[in-house]
């Protein structure tokens, strides 16, 4: 009787000490978000903003700190994490979202594969759209599919370029990218100077806050890319994935497409060396912070897109990215190339 006695105190005592515990894993420390960008952009706004309030919601309330590194579209901050210590879920990581796709390509420079990773969420999950300006004569997907339709981008390797001419090879769109441009802001520069058409690949919300009043109604909404329609955006506008129906292969290849450039979009990590049940008080403590009424004022003054995934969800969206059977990577391997003059 005294040992079940001796037994079940010890049990209890170790149950009581485990909230005491967990509420003090990182206090006193630091906690960096490593952000695989420069200062200014979409990736560092996001970054920034959890920043500033996932601290309250980790056990221990640490400071939060941020720390950009730039370079190899991503890879230098991804390979920073997993091959620089700490492992001990101090170092989070805002993953590149176009590091599935290098992945998926087999290039070179990676130093862990993204399925390895442990995922916490990921904080936007709002599809890319694709839009016209109201004085372009493409008012229609169907005029889009008919006429020459002028978007433009920074290189070859950018979404904009990549997910135009996948556009072009799985939908029968014509798209003409027009590379050279620094990003958004010249863009739409270009489209007021009647260079462009319109823009792609970008969230429907953001842009539009940043649309005069009157003319948000004129604006020509062609697609949108994604594995289920936004409820954000007007429900006409038809998904990839409804343009290739009745093609099994384009079907395959159009959900990988809106896997890996819509349904993983700001998604944050940590090493896989962090021990899982870190790994459950950071995937907890991102949840809570996607609930926070300061954290979501926050994000609408921004104008930022919030429709949170949870760190379980996007595991599986990874994994699903990264398991498709090698003929259709190959086909969307060859709809992202840039098409041959």
């Amino acid at each position: 009787m005294m040992y079940h006695s001796r037994l079940a105190l010890a049990l209890y005592l170790l149950c009581a000490a485990a909230p005491a515990m967990a509420q003090g894993t990182f206090a006193g420390k630091v906690v960096t978000i490593l952000i695989p960008s420069n200062p200014g952009g979409g990736i560092d706004a996001y970054s920034r903003l959890l920043a500033r309030h996932i601290g309250r919601h980790i056990p221990g309330q640490p400071n939060v700190t941020v720390q950009n590194a730039p370079g190899a579209g991503g890879l230098r901050a991804l390979n920073m994490l997993v091959g620089k210590p700490p492992h001990d879920g101090t170092v989070i990581l805002n993953v590149n979202s176009g590091n599935v796709i290098h992945e998926l390509m087999g290039e070179p420079g990676m130093d862990v594969s993204l399925k390895k990773l442990n995922w916490l969420g990921d904080m936007s999950q709002s599809n890319p759209v694709d839009l016209t300006w109201p004085h372009s004569k493409i008012k229609t997907l169907e005029d889009a599919k008919n006429n020459v339709t002028r978007v433009g981008a920074t290189g070859v390797g950018s979404s904009p370029a990549q997910i135009a001419w996948a556009f072009n090879a799985l939908a029968g769109t014509k798209y003409h990218v027009i590379l050279g441009y620094t990003g958004a802001g010249e863009y739409d520069l270009a489209i007021q100077r009647g260079e462009l058409d319109g823009r792609n690949v970008t969230s429907y919300t953001s842009y539009m806050a940043g649309v005069p009043e009157d003319v948000r109604p004129k604006i020509n909404l062609l697609a949108q890319l994604g594995v289920r329609k936004d409820p954000n955006v007007p429900e006409h506008v038809p998904l990839l994935l409804d343009l290739v129906k009745g093609d099994p292969k384009k079907e395959a290849a159009s959900r990988l497409l809106a896997l890996a450039f819509a349904s993983i979009n700001r998604p944050f990590a940590v090493s896989p060396s962090v021990p899982p049940e870190r790994v459950a008080l950071l995937r907890q403590a991102f949840a809570d912070t996607m609930r926070d009424p300061a954290f979501v004022g926050e994000a609408e003054r921004m104008h930022a897109d919030l429709s949170p995934t949870s760190g379980e969800q996007l595991e599986a969206y990874v994994n699903e990215a990264l398991s498709f059977p090698p003929d259709i990577v190959e086909i969307l391997k060859e709809a992202l190339r840039e098409p041959k003059p």
